[in-house]
């Protein structure tokens, strides 16, 4: 009879957290710096431009009512 490894669910979800939580640093310290990432091209840009300047997609954490 041959014991297989049990992966356990804790150490699974220890690894997403990490890099979860690498974002959140990440988004804040370019927030406080009047940045943000764009959720397309994933470039940094100034919080308050309505657009992309690298592919124009819309900001909608600052602008939420643009389309």
């Amino acid at each position: 009879m041959k014991m297989g490894w049990k992966e356990k669910e804790w150490k699974k979800d220890r690894n997403h957290k990490v890099s979860d939580d690498r974002n959140q640093i990440q988004e804040e310290m370019l927030r406080m710096q009047g940045l943000i990432l764009c959720r397309h091209c994933e470039m940094p840009y100034s919080l308050y431009q309505p657009n992309c300047p690298h592919c124009g997609e819309s900001n909608k954490t600052h602008y939420p009512a643009k389309v």
